[in-house]
C-alpha cells in the first residue's frame, strides 16, 4: 500500500476497533484485536527503506 491516506484510514480503523473493545470491557478480545491489527498493518504496510544509497 503506497497510499498514505489509505495507512491513515487503516489506522484509524483499527484505532476506533481499539477503543471500543476497551470500552466494551472485553480485555481478552483487545489482545486478539491488537494481534489481528498487527498481522494486517505487517502484510499491507510496506517496510520504510533508508533515502541513503
Amino acid at each position: 500500500m503506497k497510499n498514505k491516506t489509505a495507512q491513515w484510514i487503516l489506522w484509524a480503523v483499527a484505532m476506533v476497533i481499539f477503543t471500543v473493545i476497551t470500552l466494551s470491557g472485553h480485555g481478552n478480545w483487545l489482545g486478539l484485536a491488537i494481534t489481528a491489527v498487527a498481522v494486517i498493518w505487517y502484510a499491507v504496510v510496506p517496510k520504510a527503506s533508508s533515502r541513503q544509497q
